[in-house]
């Protein structure tokens, strides 16, 4: 959600009535765009590591450490990488995915040869199309001044379902404002991306 390293809680499932109706009285973290968001996520089974396509870019987002329901991720901003790509965003993208490209051009590759090259790893890579709506928003839970950036997201495809998360450079600033909001998140169960395209895709 932002640059940087960060903790994050990630939930997926349905919220309530009063979770929505109370999300929409915090301030934009940044404005809701008009349109729905698609990222086009690569899955091998067994990778820990975010990698997406969104826009007409390359996003890397790497897991650092996990405990319990939190992990701590990297957010580089020198890794949204725009088409076309370069040797070593390609060498990159295969030791985060722990898969064998069939070659690495020598010269950058636009979107349609990056796609080629995919299709062809070994082992195979899945690309799963999210589309969704996403909100982002500050909140200073009570008793705090940190502020925490809340997302509330409702995806389309692959499944009309919601995911939440909650983020902050502190664990322990984290652990309690999940404490707090966890009444409001009853029918949200602990689940990152990468383990909600696994049950996507049956695996």
């Amino acid at each position: 959600m932002s640059y940087g390293e960060h903790w994050e809680w990630r939930g997926f499932g349905q919220t309530e009535a009063d979770f929505r109706a109370w999300f929409k009285t915090l301030p934009f973290f940044y404005p809701p765009a008009e349109k729905p968001l698609r990222d086009d996520y690569l899955w091998t089974p067994g990778c820990v590591h975010n990698v997406k396509l969104r826009y007409d870019a390359l996003k890397f987002k790497r897991l650092l450490e996990q405990r319990g329901e939190y992990e701590r991720w990297l957010e580089d901003e020198h890794e949204f990488l725009p088409f076309p790509l370069d040797a070593e965003h390609l060498q990159t993208l295969a030791r985060l995915l722990a898969v064998r490209l069939p070659q690495i051009p020598s010269h950058p590759v636009d979107r349609s040869l990056f796609l080629g090259l995919i299709a062809r790893a070994d082992p195979p890579v899945y690309v799963v199309p999210v589309i969704k709506r996403r909100r982002l928003a500050r909140w200073t839970p009570t008793g705090q001044r940190a502020t925490i950036i809340l997302e509330w997201t409702r995806i389309q495809q692959p499944e009309r379902i919601e995911t939440v998360a909650l983020e902050h450079e502190d664990l322990e600033v984290l652990q309690a404002a999940h404490a707090q909001l966890s009444a409001r998140l009853l029918r949200i169960q602990p689940m990152n991306y990468l383990q909600a395209i696994s049950r996507w895709l049956g695996q």
